[in-house]
C-alpha cells in the first residue's frame, strides 16, 4: 500500500526538474554490455569504466553443467579482456541449470527450467561459493538476478528470492568483503519496477544488498528519453520509504531498446545523450548500456558500419560530462528546453541546452562564445543558436579540450 501510495505521488507529477547526483561525475558513470569482445570482435572504441557480464555466455547453466563441474573458460576470457582493457566488472546471476531446476522442464529464455529457483539451495550456495572464490579480486560487483520481474527470467516467489540473496550476499562477503552486491534489476517502466521494487523489500530483500539495480527501459513508442526520470523517481521514493535511500542505484542496463521501437538514427542520437545526462542529474551512479554490438538493441556499433552515429554521440557526451560537475540539475521550462549546467576547475562553466518538442532559436547567455555537437562539431555563437532534440553544448570558447 505504501509503494502505490508514493508511486500515484510521483506519476501525478510532471517532470520539469531533476537533482543532480553530487559530485564530479567519474568515468565510471558510462559502461556497457558488450556480446562478442570475447571471440575476437571488436571491443568498444569509446570510453566504458565497466563492462557488465549477462548474454556473454556466462550464466549459472554456462558456468557449472552438471553438478560440481564448473567450466570457467568463457569467465575467464571475459576477465582477463577487462583486465587488459582497465575496467572492472558486473557480473549479473541468472539462469538455473536444468538439473539444478525445481521446474526442469519449464519454457525459459536461454534453458528448460532457467527461469525457476533451484530445487535444493545447496546448488546455488555451491554455485555463489564457486565463482566468488574463482572471480575473488577480479569481479567487484554482483546482481543477483536478471530482470526477476519477469517470467522468462524469474518464475519463483519473493521469499525464495530474498533467500537466495540473502545466501549469496553472506557467501560473497565471506569471500570478498569489499564486493558491492546489488538486488536483482526490475523492468517495465515506472510503476511496474518499482512496485516490484517495493514487493522485494517488503519480503526483506533491502537487508542483502549494497545498491539498487533497475533497467531503466520505458513503455512509450517510440522510446523517449526523459521517460527514464519517472522510473528513477519512482525506484528512489520506494527506496525512501524503505529506509534505503542511503545506497546507490544503478541502471544496469537500458537503451531505446529494439529497433523498431525507435528505428530513426537521429533520434537514437538524440536518445544516447539524453539520457545519460537525465540520468546523473537524477542520482543514477552507473548506467550500463545495452548493447555495444547488439544487433538489435540499442546497437552503437555493427560489423558493416563500424561505429555508428548514436556511438559517436555515446563518446562526444562522455566528453562532455567525464570530469564535470552538474552544478545545475537539468530543468525543463514551459517551452519544453531543457538545461543542465556544468563546471570544471579552473573557472570553466557549460550549459546543455535541447528541446525534444521543436527546433527552435535559443539565445544563450552573452559568457557563452561557442557550441559543440553531437556529432564533434563546434561553432562560434554569433547570436541565437538552433537547438532540437539533440542536446548542444555551450561553453566558452577552447575551454573543453
Amino acid at each position: 500500500m505504501i509503494v502505490r501510495v508514493i508511486l500515484r505521488s510521483l506519476l501525478s507529477v510532471a517532470l520539469v526538474g531533476t537533482c543532480a547526483t553530487a559530485g564530479e561525475i567519474p568515468s565510471s558513470y558510462f559502461t556497457m554490455t558488450t556480446h562478442d569482445a570475447v571471440k575476437g570482435k571488436q571491443w568498444p572504441t569509446v570510453p566504458i569504466g565497466s563492462i557488465r557480464l549477462w548474454d556473454t555466455f556466462t550464466l549459472w547453466s554456462d558456468l557449472n553443467p552438471s553438478p560440481g563441474v564448473y567450466n570457467w573458460t568463457m569467465l575467464d576470457k571475459w576477465l582477463s579482456l577487462a583486465q587488459a582493457h582497465n575496467v572492472d566488472v558486473l557480473y549479473t546471476f541468472g539462469g538455473t541449470p536444468a538439473w539444478a531446476s525445481s521446474n526442469p522442464k519449464a519454457t525459459c529464455d536461454y534453458n528448460p527450467g532457467a527461469c525457476y529457483p533451484p530445487s535444493d539451495l545447496q546448488s546455488w550456495d555451491d554455485y555463489v561459493r564457486a565463482i566468488a572464490i574463482h572471480a575473488a579480486g577480479r569481479i567487484k560487483y554482483w546482481e543477483l538476478w536478471n530482470e526477476a520481474n519477469q517470467s522468462e527470467y524469474w518464475s519463483g516467489n519473493f521469499p525464495t528470492l530474498v533467500t537466495m540473496a540473502h545466501h549469496a550476499y553472506r557467501i560473497i562477503k565471506s569471500i570478498d568483503h569489499q564486493a558491492m552486491i546489488l538486488t536483482p534489476s526490475a523492468v517495465g517502466g515506472a510503476a511496474v519496477a518499482s512496485n516490484w521494487l517495493g514487493q522485494y523489500f517488503a519480503a526483506g530483500g533491502g537487508a542483502y544488498c549494497d545498491g539498487i539495480a533497475f533497467h531503466g527501459y520505458g513503455n512509450s513508442r517510440p522510446s523517449v528519453a526523459e521517460e527514464v526520470g519517472g522510473i528513477v523517481d519512482a525506484m528512489q521514493g520506494v527506496m525512501s520509504a524503505y529506509g534505503q535511500s542511503a545506497k546507490p542505484l544503478w541502471d544496469t542496463e537500458a537503451s531505446w531498446g529494439p529497433a523498431e521501437h525507435l528505428p530513426n538514427e537521429e533520434e537514437q542520437v538524440s536518445f544516447v545523450a539524453r539520457h545519460y545526462i537525465l540520468q546523473w542529474s537524477k542520482g543514477v551512479q552507473r548506467s550500463y548500456w545495452y548493447a555495444w554490438d547488439d544487433t538489435r538493441y540499442g546497437t552503437l556499433w555493427d560489423k558493416n558500419r563500424g561505429l555508428r552515429k548514436p556511438g559517436i554521440a555515446y563518446r562526444e557526451v562522455y566528453r562532455w560530462l567525464a570530469g564535470a560537475t552538474m552544478t545545475l540539475p537539468c530543468a525543463m521550462a514551459s517551452d519544453s528546453t531543457w538545461t543542465c549546467g556544468l563546471t570544471r576547475p579552473g573557472g570553466y562553466e557549460a550549459l546543455l541546452v535541447w528541446n525534444p518538442s521543436s527546433t527552435k532559436w535559443y539565445k544563450p547567455a552573452a559568457r557563452f562564445e561557442q557550441y559543440l555537437t553531437l556529432v564533434g562539431e563546434t561553432f562560434t555563437i554569433k547570436g541565437p543558436v538552433p537547438i532540437g532534440s539533440q542536446p548542444i553544448l555551450l561553453q566558452r570558447k577552447g575551454s573543453l579540450d
